[in-house]
């Protein structure tokens, strides 16, 4: 049975780490967390089932670390810290662990993450349901979620309301070409931003209907 010959310490404080040689020759280097959760002592025989339980524990506590400073930052999705994760080269059943752990005490919320999201887009500027569709579906996000979110999110003034308010800020720059010309623009302006077609249509007629009423 594999048994611990040697066990040296290296660094101090939070990055204190302790390295293991098993039967004189391979060696490990595990987290301070892992050495004092399985109890090691110099001598101790593990079977080889053991040591993985041991190296997978010593995985998930360092990708756990990763995945705290990476949402320290800002709040991310399960997709875009498995994506990060399996970046750093940490295994798969490594990642899933992690994962589930943080979605289990709410620090992975796709759902609130993507009502966030939605929250500050429409914040910053008026743009489409298809837009936002788009943008959290390429986050990862299922789709009923998105869905979901947006329903509770992007109320209010409702599509039709915002398209109009994004083109109103932009009329300066039609207000000097015919209206066939300024027509064009306003679509595609309308279009880059995520909104239906119908919607388009109804508010660039309405828009620059307004725009050739006397005293615009």
């Amino acid at each position: 049975m594999p048994t611990i010959t040697d066990i040296r310490s290296q660094g101090s404080g939070r990055r204190r780490e302790r390295r293991l040689t098993v039967d004189g020759e391979r060696t490990l280097t595990i987290t301070e967390e892992t050495f004092l959760r399985f109890g090691l002592v110099d001598g101790q025989a593990m079977d080889a089932e053991r040591l993985r339980e041991m190296e997978l524990a010593d995985g998930v506590a360092r990708a756990m670390t990763e995945a705290h400073r990476l949402i320290d930052h800002r709040m991310r999705t399960r997709r875009e810290l498995a994506v990060r994760l399996r970046s750093r080269g940490r295994p798969e059943d490594v990642i899933e662990e992690v994962l589930d752990r943080l979605e289990h005490v709410g620090l992975i919320d796709d759902g609130r993450f993507a009502r966030q999201w939605i929250d500050e887009r429409l914040r910053s500027r008026p743009v489409g349901l298809s837009l936002l569709r788009r943008e959290l579906r390429q986050k990862g996000i299922d789709a009923e979620i998105v869905e979901t979110a947006l329903e509770e999110s992007a109320s209010g003034k409702g599509e039709a309301g915002r398209a109009y308010e994004a083109l109103c800020r932009q009329t300066y720059r039609y207000a000097r070409l015919d209206r066939d010309a300024a027509h064009r623009r306003m679509v595609a302006f309308l279009g880059r931003r995520g909104f239906g077609q119908d919607v388009i249509y109804h508010v660039v007629h309405r828009v620059l209907d307004e725009m050739e009423e006397p005293g615009s």
